[in-house]
């Protein structure tokens, strides 16, 4: 199992050198320095003057608080539906226009929509809740359909109610399947949570609110822009990492 777990890290870091080659590459390539398409260099150097500051942790807290705020709230909606719509064919299929709607709907026009509903501060967090909603719903419903029938039918036998079933077998048996949905939303609530601060325009404290701040400052140098985005990338890849290895170590 360490030894599994041990390749999975060097064949991680292997993929990441990988992406630095191709990284120098397209920056070679398009050749215009700063103002396009800056080489990593630069841009660690940047990311490393970034981290110097103590400004830079309170847009990192401030995103993912309201990350984890919105992401908690779905999980929350996606466990009860997700509990409904597995136990139930009728609510199951009421719920997919629902499901396909949010699929479907562009980011950008809910971000205008929230806009104007609950103000720059929140849209975000609203943001987060919908997107995440399907993916951690599905997770739900997939983990629920796939406990064996045997299993449900036993405790049907012996008494037990719809509560009792949901908390004693149903949530346990579905965790890996839940657990699933959490690690492939996780970094993606990250993601829409900095793209809703960009789209909002909100000035305050946030990775997204920085790298507007730092466009609007100079447009012509993107060397900012991409060591706040690295910054991301590195938070979302390590906890991709850590999501995966605590899933395949709970799942064996």
């Amino acid at each position: 199992m360490k030894k599994s777990i041990s390749n999975k890290i060097i064949y991680y870091f292997i993929g990441i050198i990988l992406l630095i080659g191709v990284w120098f590459l397209l920056s070679f390539l398009i050749g215009e320095g700063t103002m396009i398409f800056p080489n990593p260099i630069d841009t660690f150097k940047e990311m490393v003057n970034i981290l110097s500051k103590k400004y830079i942790y309170k847009c990192i807290g401030s995103s993912i608080f309201r990350m984890v705020i919105g992401f908690l709230i779905s999980i929350i909606f996606a466990i009860i539906f997700g509990l409904l719509a597995g136990n139930s064919e009728k609510i199951k299929t009421i719920l997919i226009p629902l499901l396909a709607t949010l699929k479907s709907i562009p980011t950008a026009s809910l971000v205008f929509l929230f806009l104007v509903l609950v103000g720059s501060k929140n849209a975000p967090i609203l943001l987060v809740i919908l997107i995440s909603f399907p993916i951690l719903y599905e997770s739900v419903v997939g983990g629920i359909e796939n406990i064996d029938k045997n299993v449900i039918d036993a405790t049907k036998v012996d008494g037990g109610n719809f509560i009792r079933r949901v908390l004693a077998v149903q949530l346990p048996l579905s965790f890996s399947y839940i657990l699933v949905g959490i690690s492939s939303s996780f970094g993606l609530a990250f993601k829409i949570e900095i793209m809703a601060e960009i789209l909002t325009g909100d000035t305050r404290s946030g990775l997204g609110s920085a790298i507007l701040a730092t466009q609007k400052n100079d447009p012509t140098n993107m060397i900012p822009i991409f060591a706040y985005s690295l910054i991301a990338i590195i938070f979302i890849l390590i906890i991709s990492l850590v999501s995966n290895l605590l899933r395949k170590r709970i799942s064996n």
